[in-house]
């Protein structure tokens, strides 16, 4: 079953338990298991490699960073991004070598009204992960 959770600090990636099971790369906090997330953040640096279509970004949010990979049917969504940038960004989560990624299902670029808004939401969003 795909979980997606809706706008979390991206610390929550980092102290989450990595898993990985029949359904996919997870990460697992408070026994909730996260295969898809929905977070927001500014673009710290950005790399594009025009002649395959893929890339990765890093996105920051004061909090931790985590880098966001895409592939050549994303890359139309990431070109219209820049450096400095707010965003939201859809992710299913990859593990490898220990770090958790996240592989890009959606991107929009957001204003500063839309991204204070998200952020509070991001942290009452984890105190109903943590159940307190």
């Amino acid at each position: 079953m795909d979980f997606t959770f809706f706008m979390v600090p991206l610390s929550v990636i980092n102290d989450g338990q990595r898993i990985s099971d029949s359904e996919g790369s997870c990460i697992e906090i408070a026994g909730k298991k996260m295969y898809r997330l929905h977070v927001i953040g500014s673009v710290y640096t950005m790399d594009f490699k025009e002649e395959t279509g893929s890339g990765y970004l890093v996105l920051d949010d004061t909090f931790s960073s985590i880098l966001v990979h895409f592939e050549k049917q994303s890359f139309r969504m990431v070109e219209r991004i820049n450096k400095g940038d707010f965003v939201e960004v859809l992710g299913s989560i990859d593990i490898y070598n220990e770090n958790v990624t996240l592989s890009l299902n959606n991107i929009i670029s957001i204003g500063l009204d839309r991204y204070c808004y998200n952020k509070v939401q991001s942290i009452l969003n984890l105190k109903d992960i943590n159940g307190k």
